[in-house]
């Protein structure tokens, strides 16, 4: 009798589940950011792409959306996003190539590297959540080159030891001979 009951149980569980997954429309955009370049997708002009409503419009849905981009001459990927009422909102990137994910889900990159693939577009975002009613989402996207790392002072500190002993050997030379 129990294992009727859990079996019955487990049926009803999964019509359950079916029919919130048949209740729930899943939506996709597709669009192009281009290719980055000093006019288009810099830090002075990043590209901003706006989705109003990427559920069903007027309603609210599970979405999965598509953004293509190639970097350009730019060696490092920057995101920003604004996304109020969509629930577990996402953004992972992939390879055009094999649609490999290279970087999971997030919802902003700061200096992410990228490496040119050669492709006319390398690489796409994928965001996605579940958007309520009226919901919408804003990107904003930048390449930037590999960031400066600053000589910390302790390398000029050595440099300068390094110098003054050279000095004094020197002069020691100089007095010897």
């Amino acid at each position: 009798m129990t294992r009727t009951h859990k079996l019955k149980t487990a049926v009803a569980g999964l019509v359950a589940a079916g029919a919130l997954a048949l209740g729930a429309t899943a939506q996709a955009v597709t669009l192009d950011a281009g290719v980055f370049n000093s006019t288009l997708g810099s830090q002075a002009n990043p590209v901003v792409i706006n989705v109003p409503d990427p559920g069903n419009p007027g309603g609210s849905g599970i979405f999965l959306d598509t953004i293509n981009f190639d970097l350009g001459s730019f060696t490092h990927f920057n995101m920003t996003s604004t996304a109020p009422g969509i629930a577990s909102f996402g953004v992972p990137i992939f390879e055009n190539n094999g649609d490999t994910e290279v970087v999971a889900a997030q919802a902003s990159f700061s200096n992410q590297p990228l490496a040119d693939l050669g492709l006319s577009r390398d690489y796409h975002l994928h965001p996605q959540g579940l958007a309520g009613v009226g919901a919408g989402y804003t990107l904003t996207l930048w390449g930037s080159n590999a960031p400066v790392v600053p000589i910390p002072a302790a390398a000029w500190l050595f440099g300068t030891g390094v110098a003054g002993l050279v000095g004094l050997a020197r002069r020691k030379m100089a007095v010897l001979a």
